[in-house]
């Protein structure tokens, strides 16, 4: 029925818890891994570049695994990501210097890499293609609230209780905790049984891609997810620093800011999804550029605490509509089987090269003006911007 709650559905359901537990558990740890770098001696600098090799693995691991998703079925390669990931917090606990911490935080991120693909494959065979923007909206939704929930979980332990140890214990456990419930309610389904060598496959991927006139769509997609996280990178890695010395506010203030991005988004997540369904994705794209871009701009500006959190909030709002309209339009090459895993991988790659670049462009700039950040981030954003509006007549979307 056109009006039925879309979490009737028994599979999309299922996902959707997988994404707030993984959520909630992920997110725990997220925001705390840079004052824990700073506490055991990372400078500035430093951090930021282990956070951009991070979106590098990232980068790296999402093409390959989006092909390998393929073969063995999205669901395995979904428990062995988790599996592996559940691990990362325990080696924290066990790292005694910086250059243990920084290589496992690298290995995090290509763990994350090889669940990305297998993540996109299982919402787009269980959502309901009819209500395509809501079901990607509540689906984003539910990840970021859950991470809301884990960063202020996080806030709480860090500032409170000052234990990075138990913080990082509670995340593996919920980590594991997830992949239980993959297990178990996450369907399976076949893996596409191809005869072709890799080599062949790929050439037969990209010829499919360019016949059905998907490129120009695609660098849309990439560009926008790679702004998405580059931005969001340089907030989770340099926040912490700005408000200490721009703003002269207290941890506990930017570590909230961190958890009002991720309730903002889950929240706004499941309205934008169903705005896109009403006005389309190409007006929703262009009306999410503008918003991030003059936000940007007000917040390089503004040095009064109070009107920089309402600013920042307007970003965060943006950026969850641009989010919204990226998921929907990429949930419509679930409907293409032998192109869906490797455009997943390419769009997905993309977005971990914005969390490999911003944080490593950023801490420079920081370093060279603490003021600049933002301006930085603003010229990145005008940029991806020029190409949407060059490329989305041409596009498709």
């Amino acid at each position: 029925m056109k009006n039925e709650f879309i979490l009737n559905d028994k599979k999309f359901r299922a996902f959707c818890i997988y994404r707030l537990l993984f959520g909630i558990s992920y997110s725990i740890m997220i925001p705390i891994i840079p004052l824990f770098f700073k506490s055991i001696g990372m400078e500035t600098v430093t951090i930021g570049m282990v956070i951009s090799l991070y979106g590098v693995s990232k980068t790296i691991m999402q093409i390959p695994f989006g092909i390998v998703c393929d073969k063995i079925g999205d669901k395995l390669t979904l428990k062995l990501a988790l599996l592996l990931m559940g691990l990362v917090p325990i080696g924290y606990i066990l790292s005694n210097t910086s250059l243990q911490a920084g290589s496992l935080y690298v290995i995090q991120g290509a763990i994350l890499g090889m669940a990305a693909p297998a993540t996109y494959s299982v919402l787009a065979r269980t959502l309901n293609v009819k209500r395509r923007g809501e079901c990607t909206g509540l689906a984003s939704a539910v990840f970021t609230l859950g991470g809301g929930i884990g960063a202020a979980i996080a806030s709480f332990i860090l500032t409170k209780l000052n234990n990075f140890s138990m913080a990082f214990n509670i995340s593996s456990l919920g980590i594991f905790f997830t992949l239980i419930y993959v297990i178990i309610r996450v369907n399976k389904v076949k893996p596409m049984k191809d005869k072709d060598n890799k080599k062949e496959s790929i050439k037969e991927i990209l010829y499919e891609i360019r016949r059905r006139k998907f490129v120009y769509k695609i660098i849309i997609l990439s560009s926008s997810a790679f702004l998405g996280d580059y931005i969001y990178s340089c907030v989770v890695a340099l926040i912490h620093f700005y408000g200490q010395d721009v703003l002269h506010v207290s941890t506990s203030y930017t570590s909230s800011i961190i958890s009002v991005y991720l309730l903002v988004f889950g929240l706004g997540a499941p309205i934008a999804g169903w705005v896109s369904d009403k006005i389309g994705n190409k007006k929703q794209l262009l009306y999410s550029f503008f918003t991030m871009n003059f936000t940007l701009l007000g917040l390089i500006i503004t040095r009064n605490v109070t009107i920089f959190t309402i600013i920042i909030i307007l970003y965060f709002l943006g950026a969850t509509y641009l989010n919204a309209s990226v998921q929907s339009c990429l949930s419509e090459f679930g409907s293409y089987p032998k192109i869906k895993g490797f455009v997943f991988g390419v769009v997905g790659a993309s977005e971990s090269l914005g969390y490999a670049v911003g944080p490593l462009v950023s801490s420079y700039i920081y370093e060279y003006n603490k003021n600049y950040l933002f301006l930085g981030l603003l010229m990145v954003s005008i940029f991806i911007t020029a190409i949407y509006v060059v490329l989305f007549n041409k596009s498709g979307i």
